[in-house]
């Protein structure tokens, strides 16, 4: 792991247990269990930009984000990323290789100034045989990556840009459910990786967006003004929803004709 740095003092035993105790992976565990993980517990600063790992790297440790974001990408032989994931404050990374003790799957790298847990698998193992709530965790985060790959898989053959990149936003906002604006901390030529489109063709959506003031475009990210109306995108299949009025009112003057989702598997 380059570019990792060991968190300052200020990160002291009592703050780990707490982080165990309130984290949805570790809660189910015994006073002894939490003490006993506390202290195996390395915390680590990343700068904005820093490589935490990479694919193909040794896989020996669980990482937990603790504050800030990273982004979980795929390099290609051209230099372009496949961006499958961004994750933030309370999410876990690096559970594939923690558990089959291979190689890393995908590049990590931190896109904000991040503070980070690390839990070695040697520490890690033991306590999934011993409690079988985590195992479960476990089996739960796995389920719900794949699940997420296979929408977004299924996101690239069947929807038009408009929608796909309407669910990222939303799914990628921070904010309360009722709150009027939600960010998006991502950059547009990441978005366009994740929703599988060019920088310039996702910036184009986006400025029809903003020119609705349904969002706002700022440096190094997105306002949602309106989630009402990306909402009523991300659940449309036609290009022409991504064009309705200001008012709301879908737009499908166009007639562009309905997409039909061809039969295929799923992993349900």
């Amino acid at each position: 792991m380059t570019g990792l740095k060991d968190t300052p003092p200020h990160f002291r035993d009592a703050d780990k247990r707490t982080l165990l105790q309130t984290h949805y992976l570790f809660s189910k565990l015994s006073p002894k269990q939490i003490d006993r993980l506390a202290a195996c517990i390395v915390g680590k600063s990343v700068l904005r930009g820093t490589s935490i790992c990479a694919k193909g790297d040794p896989g020996s440790s669980l990482f937990v984000v603790c504050q800030g974001s990273v982004k979980i990408s795929v390099p290609s032989a051209d230099g372009h990323d496949a961006v499958l994931n961004l994750i933030g404050k309370g999410d876990v990374f690096g559970e594939i290789a923690l558990l089959d003790g291979r190689p890393r799957t995908a590049d990590v790298v931190a896109i904000t100034d991040c503070e980070l847990c690390v839990i070695e698998r040697r520490d890690f193992l033991p306590l999934v045989k011993e409690e079988p709530e985590i195992a479960l965790k476990m089996i739960e985060i796995l389920c719900a990556k794949l699940r997420r790959t296979t929408e977004q898989a299924e996101n690239l053959m069947f929807l038009p840009l408009p929608s796909r990149l309407a669910r990222t936003l939303l799914r990628l906002s921070d904010g309360d459910e009722g709150s009027c604006e939600r960010k998006v901390a991502v950059t547009q030529k990441d978005l366009g990786n994740i929703i599988g489109m060019s920088r310039e063709s996702t910036n184009r959506q986006l400025r029809i967006w903003e020119e609705q003031e349904w969002v706002r475009l700022e440096r190094g990210g997105i306002v949602i003004l309106s989630v009402t109306a990306l909402e009523r995108i991300a659940e449309s299949d036609t290009e022409g929803e991504g064009r309705v009025s200001k008012d709301g009112s879908s737009a499908r003057t166009r007639g562009h004709p309905s997409r039909r989702r061809a039969a295929h598997g799923s992993s349900g």
